[in-house]
């Protein structure tokens, strides 16, 4: 097992202090429409994502995964944020092998992710 791979495994979903200090800053109902908003717009970030590792666009998913892991590591989405940084440099080094497998856990991660924070948000 690579080393990326037993890393973000260890690595919680989400980062509950942050989604607190979140909380506290924003307020409960400001917090939960950006959530709702960072859900939707990883639903939508994550099938453009798809579409360019189907067409092996490099260049196009390594500008995803910079826009993801931006938002991934505002909203404490912390296995998400680490790996579209892997994924990012993977892609930009054009390693076919590495992408693939990130890849999967990339779409794995992001996927439960979006479901518990729609399960936080009353909507899963």
């Amino acid at each position: 097992m690579t080393d990326w791979l037993k890393l973000q495994a260890r690595l919680p979903l989400l980062d509950s202090h942050q989604l607190r200090r979140l909380e506290q800053d924003l307020g409960a109902d400001v917090l939960a429409r950006l959530l709702a908003l960072f859900v939707e717009d990883g639903r939508q970030q994550g099938a453009i994502l798809s579409r360019a590792f189907a067409e092996r666009d490099y260049g196009r998913m390594a500008d995803c995964c910079h826009s993801l892991k931006s938002a991934c590591g505002s909203y404490g989405a912390l296995r998400c944020h680490f790996l579209s940084e892997k994924l990012e440099q993977s892609c930009r080094a054009r390693d076919t092998d590495k992408v693939a497998e990130q890849m999967l856990a990339w779409q794995q991660s992001l996927d439960a992710t979006l479901s518990e924070l729609e399960a936080r948000l009353g909507r899963g």
